[in-house]
């Protein structure tokens, strides 16, 4: 069985809910070596990385993989301590050679509005043990 092959294009795969709040901001700022930030607004790189997180709590990637890109499109200003739900879905699924590419998808809401969006690329091994 290949990795996440029992799921469709564009199908919701997974849900989850995020807060992002000062404490985390400042952790995530230190973690990165990133003096004197701060912002009453989440960070684009802080939805990227508590996405990728998320999903692979659920999806564990096999050994050998790699996750080659990661971009983020911010619709509307996301104050701190909101409120997100984050919906996940495979965008693009190829396989080449030995290796599946896979394009995932995140839609961050707020009141039911996309606020946000991100998606990643993986490369992983077509075979997994």
């Amino acid at each position: 069985m290949n990795y996440l092959d029992n799921y469709n294009l564009n199908e919701e795969i997974s849900e989850f809910t995020l807060l992002i709040n000062d404490d985390y901001s400042e952790n995530y700022s230190d973690s990165c070596d990133i003096k004197n930030y701060s912002s009453k607004y989440v960070n684009p790189t802080e939805l990227a990385t508590l996405s990728l997180k998320h999903f692979l709590e659920k999806f564990p990637i096999p050994e050998g993989s790699i996750h080659t890109a990661q971009e983020v499109e911010i619709f509307k200003s996301i104050k701190k301590d909101e409120l997100l739900k984050g919906v996940i879905t495979i965008t693009n699924y190829k396989e080449i050679k030995e290796s599946l590419f896979i394009k995932i998808k995140t839609n961050y809401l707020s009141d039911n509005d996309i606020v946000a969006s991100s998606e990643g690329t993986l490369i992983v091994p077509k075979k997994t043990k």
